[in-house]
């Protein structure tokens, strides 16, 4: 069973409500404050929390996990926020953070790269493969660091670390995956299907590794530095899913055109999974960015 703590709307104040409708406030690490745009500046109110159980079986399906937390948490005051992008979004951050589904995703990546290991010989993958992995282990440990805001003092020193470890090892993955593209189109088609099935992971992986990366900032108080990350991976990512898309859809091609390409079938056969990649909602919210805030009062 996993128990995420995600926001009680019918606790928060109701100026806080409306201030979040209409955009003069801005939510960071569980924590609301005045935005920019509002003329005012400083916390309005430390949100309150719901606690809901979600079990083994929720977490294999983000969109259903989403809605049966949306069921519980929705009140009376939150009935008409809790299906927007603000609400949405906050419930697939706690889910992400608060939980292993992570954790099941890089299990997931793993297995997928022992098969291709097993049947594709080449330096360039063992050397990607060995940099993906030390990548995914630093977000599994961001992501264990953020369950207790109460180490925050203990741990200022570790999380400058990670972080800085975290904006490297991402960057240079991102520079890898145009190079695994181009490899991938050169397999066989047995090759191809655990090609694209790791690609495929890997880049619905990635925004939940920018997500807790920025989170960690946030929680040690690196709000523009938070602001920063996120504005320049979410653009170098949607850089990345563009280039996929036009190279998955340049082989799909193929197939219409009736041109005998045997590999081509494979992209065919996975376009249920690439289109819930190219058309997903939760990776969009993740890397939306916040509005930036004011905090001349708080200090």
């Amino acid at each position: 069973m996993n128990t995420i703590f995600t926001f009680d709307w019918d606790k928060v104040y109701p100026h806080v409500f409306e201030a979040l409708q209409i955009g003069s406030a801005v939510l960071r690490d569980g924590v609301a404050y005045w935005s920019e745009t509002s003329g005012k500046s400083g916390i309005i109110q430390h949100m309150p929390l719901k606690s809901v159980v979600l079990d083994q079986a929720d977490l294999n399906d983000l969109t259903s996990a989403i809605s049966k937390v949306q069921k519980m948490v929705q009140g009376t005051q939150a009935a008409s926020l809790v299906a927007t992008a603000v609400s949405t979004g906050i419930i697939v951050g706690a889910i992400v953070v608060q939980t292993i589904y992570l954790a099941n995703k890089i299990d997931t990546l793993q297995n997928e790269v022992d098969l291709i290991s097993q049947d594709v010989n080449s330096q360039n993958i063992i050397y990607f493969m060995s940099r993906m992995s030390e990548y995914f282990g630093v977000v599994e440990s961001a992501r264990i660091l953020l369950l207790d805001r109460a180490l925050v003092d203990d741990t200022r020193t570790m999380a400058d670390h990670l972080i800085m470890d975290l904006s490297i090892k991402r960057n240079e993955l991102m520079s890898l995956i145009d190079n695994l593209v181009a490899f991938a189109d050169q397999v066989s088609e047995q090759h191809l299907t655990h090609m694209l099935d790791f690609i495929t992971t890997m880049l619905d992986i990635l925004p939940k590794a920018i997500f807790i990366e920025c989170q960690l900032c946030d929680r040690y108080g690196k709000f523009s530095l938070a602001e920063h990350l996120m504005r320049e991976s979410s653009k170098r990512y949607e850089g990345i899913l563009a280039n996929y898309r036009a190279w998955c859809n340049d082989r799909v091609k193929q197939v219409i055109m009736g041109k005998s390409d045997p590999g081509a079938l494979c992209f065919h056969e996975k376009k249920d999974d690439l289109k819930a990649l190219f058309d997903s909602v939760s990776n969009n919210l993740l890397l939306a960015p916040a509005m930036p805030i004011r905090l001349e009062n708080n200090r």
